[in-house]
């Protein structure tokens, strides 16, 4: 399995370091396409992942508690 993914989000490729995975939501690309919400106004919009939060990764640390508690945001 490739450590290399393109993130939408960040337009740029990232890669993992060696206790990082790649976000199971959007699986790296940082972005979640076709929501529930749009689907209704059938419009392509995209938002930012809330899991990794645009990053497309996360560590062991971030997983357990999350992202925004890791970085120490309420």
């Amino acid at each position: 399995m490739s450590d290399k993914r393109y993130n939408a989000h960040l337009n740029k490729f990232i890669e993992l370091s060696e206790s990082e995975i790649f976000c199971k939501k959007c699986h790296g690309k940082g972005r979640n396409y076709k929501n529930k919400l749009f689907f209704r106004n059938k419009s392509k919009s995209s938002l930012c992942c809330d899991v990794c939060l645009g990053d497309g990764k996360i560590d062991w640390v971030e997983e357990i508690v999350g992202k925004t508690v890791a970085r120490g945001k309420k």
